[in-house]
């Protein structure tokens, strides 16, 4: 049974609407729109890691060259 990518709840399959229909907040997507939004989601979030993975690596250089003899 798929989970809500929006709320992660649990979604149950609605034969009239032909839609999953999220329990908790009342979301209706076909699967393949839910699958769609959980990859979207995954890409943004990676993103986001890879951003703040560069930005935690410029720091640690930084300071490395901060703290080394070699400032000229």
């Amino acid at each position: 049974m798929p989970t809500c990518p929006e709320c992660a709840g649990q979604m149950k399959w609605d034969g009239s609407q032909r839609r999953y229909v999220c329990q908790r907040c009342g979301l209706a997507l076909k699967y393949k729109e839910i699958e769609e939004m959980r990859d979207k989601y995954r890409d943004d979030i990676e993103k986001a890691k890879d951003s703040d993975w560069k930005k935690k690596k410029e720091k640690k250089d930084y300071l490395n060259w901060w703290l080394s003899s070699e400032k000229k």
